[in-house]
């Protein structure tokens, strides 16, 4: 894997062929096989596909194809609430299932389907009880014991869980019985904890108690024991996080903030209240959940192996047996990345996907015992990875000498001289792009346009000082680093600087807007997902929808009430006047994050200015815009716009 250094010399012969353009629906069309995981046992997997445009679960027997479960789950309105955000296996026979709206349980075998979580109303579906349950992430699931309860987070406020920036909402925490959906409240919420962990006996033992600005880690060693704080933990959320027990619960995984700025795992003794062995940190990295860091278990509750980020998906294994298996899989399966993504429990079967940023995954079984690697499914049959682009890490320098990281990639058969660029900025702000397949990028490069990322400050994985950098500079410092990058390319004559294009959902969208507004110079057209258009309106919004992250959105955006005019200042529905260049503008009527209303605000402005644009606007789509033939619609619109205002050829 290529990494460009500022003083790199690129290379420029053509990659290979010139690539055919591939029809639209190649990129459309959603993984036939996806967030595939492995019974405990061995005996069958799960996985979601999309089945009737809506999202499903499947449950496929190994050894017999023809054993196939199709899981129906209910009906709630926009497609966001209908698609499944996890599945995992409670017992080698039953599989929990959560959706934006709530969890469902079921059987292996189809026996025994319960609908546990969420609004019975909402669901159009009945509960005994006809009980309001609102409920976010598995706290536990049990090894031992009865395998049919599970510990939830419940919230007492029915409010969704996912319309506001962030949620920082205050769970209490029930044992549910998955198959008869009753449940006794643990503990109730005290009024100030945002996170509780359990230890593998499913005794609640770690709290984060969160008050003013600042949290602390409690700790309790029997759940008959006083909570106390612990000390070595600090106060600062900066400072790290608890990410679990280990597996006979005499020490936690923690991260916490290294002497170089980044986050490492370490073992912590919570009884001397002191930081223990280091097990994995990086010069450049964060080794944190926010930068896709988890921790790979045993059945026995043995730490396996560490998942973690850098310029790409890494594996780190403490087991002997699994590292070494590790090395035959990528001797076998050369220029990808390969992740043991399930175990059974006997530690003889195991589910790895092969993937790249050409290949959006292959699913194999390897048998441990009979050292065999067997394919099992490609997540979309119909994808040829040699047809597709290869993305490549950068890194640069912002105009302040910040260090940022991005990904370029490269049209298929094209020399990386001259070429038209999409420039990318992801969503979130506080999120990051990772190195993979990417349905979009892959469509724009089969038509002829590199690719650009770019980690602006503020995105996570690089340090919490580089997190920080990008607070109260939503419309600023970022943005200049999104200019920086595109300067960059052009600078070292990748791209085209008379074919340039800005293009991004959600905060991407913004910047999509701000790129134009700002740098009017530097873009041929520009196309608006989703994006925010008004600070003020959206912080209000996203307070509405969860009071607790005012404070969230004020220490990182800027406070409606102190900050107003600021906020006004760099929101593109007051600079429309700005706008120069072509604009699509795309939205869902029904997207709880960033209202239709940010949308029509932008249009209006652009109609009271005389400002042309074209716009996109789909019923029953949510935050983005996920049905099957709307996608298809959006990538032909995107296609015959930049082809219009931007020509690749």
């Amino acid at each position: 894997m290529r990494t460009i250094l500022l003083a790199a010399v690129l290379p420029l012969a053509a990659l290979t062929m010139r690539a055919e353009h591939l029809p639209v629906e190649v990129f459309a069309q959603p993984a036939a096989f996806s967030r595939m995981t492995l019974a405990w046992d061995g005996k069958y997997v799960a996985y979601v596909t999309e089945y009737e445009s809506e999202e499903r679960v499947f449950i496929r027997n190994i050894e017999d194809p023809q054993d196939l479960l199709g899981v129906d789950m209910p009906k709630a309105g926009a497609s966001l609430f209908g698609k499944i955000e996890s599945i995992s296996w409670i017992s080698p026979q039953r599989l929990l299932i959560g959706s934006y709206s709530g969890y469902v349980a079921i059987d292996r075998d189809g026996e025994d389907y319960s609908f546990l979580t969420g609004s019975a109303r909402t669901y159009g579906v009945n509960r005994k009880d006809n009980q309001y349950i609102m409920a976010g992430h598995v706290i536990r699931a049990f090894r031992t014991g009865n395998t049919d309860q599970v510990l939830l987070a419940e919230y007492d406020r029915p409010s969704d869980t996912r319309t506001g920036w962030i949620a920082l909402r205050l769970p209490n925490v029930i044992k549910m019985n998955t198959r008869s959906a009753v449940f006794t409240r643990e503990i109730d919420n005290p009024g100030n904890v945002a996170g509780w962990l359990a230890d593998r006996d499913g005794q609640v033992r770690v709290a984060v108690r969160l008050k003013q600005g600042k949290r602390w880690i409690l700790y309790r060693p029997t759940e008959k024991a006083e909570w106390r704080v612990l000390q070595g933990l600090g106060e600062d959320a900066r400072e790290g996080d608890v990410l679990g027990f280990n597996g006979d619960g005499t020490r936690l995984y923690v991260t916490k903030l290294a002497a170089n700025g980044r986050y490492a795992i370490h073992l912590y003794d919570p009884e001397q209240d002191a930081t223990a062995d280091l097990l994995l940190g990086h010069e450049v990295y964060d080794i944190s959940p926010a930068n896709r860091a988890s921790l790979i278990h045993a059945a026995d509750g043995r730490l396996l192996g560490i998942r973690y980020a850098t310029e790409l998906p890494r594996t780190l294994w403490f087991d002997e047996k699994l590292a070494s298996i590790q090395q035959t899989v990528d001797r076998v399966l050369p220029g990808a990345l390969n992740y043991i993504t399930g175990i059974t429990d006997d530690e003889q079967l195991m589910l790895i996907i092969s993937y790249s940023a050409r290949n959006p995954g292959t699913y194999y079984l390897f048998d441990a015992q009979k050292n065999e690697l067997g394919k099992f499914v490609d997540a979309c049959p119909w994808i040829d990875p040699e047809a597709m682009a290869e993305m490549l890490p950068l890194r640069f320098k912002a105009r302040d000498g910040l260090q940022l990281h991005g990904y370029l990639t490269v049209p298929k058969g094209k020399e990386m001289k001259q070429l038209p660029l999409v420039v990318i900025p992801h969503g979130g702000p506080w999120v990051r792009d990772h190195y993979g397949f990417d349905p979009q990028t892959q469509f724009l490069a089969n038509r002829g346009y590199a690719v650009l990322k770019v980690n602006y400050r503020g995105s996570p994985g690089y340090g919490p000082e580089f997190y920080e950098k990008g607070f109260r500079q939503v419309g600023t410092g970022m943005q200049e680093d999104i200019e920086d990058a595109v300067r960059w390319v052009i600078g070292r004559g990748i791209a085209d600087p008379k074919r340039i294009a800005i293009m991004g959902g959600s905060f991407g969208g913004y910047s999509a807007l701000m790129g134009l507004i700002r740098t009017p110079e530097l873009y041929r057209c520009g196309i608006n997902i989703a994006g925010v258009t008004s600070w003020n309106d959206i912080i209000k919004h996203s307070t509405e929808m969860s009071p607790e992250s005012y404070a969230f959105n004020a220490q990182r955006i800027g406070d409606p009430k102190a900050d107003k005019e600021m906020l006004q200042s760099i929101s593109p529905v007051n600079l429309v006047d700005k706008i120069q260049a072509p604009l699509l503008i795309v939205h869902g009527r029904d997207d709880p994050t960033v209202p239709y209303d940010q949308a029509n605000a932008l249009m209006k402005a652009l109609d009271r200015s005389g400002k042309s644009y074209e716009a996109l606007i789909k019923y029953n789509e949510p935050h983005g815009i996920y049905n099957y033939k709307n996608r298809i619609e959006l990538f032909n619109r995107i296609e015959a716009f930049l082809a219009q205002h931007m020509p690749a050829d």
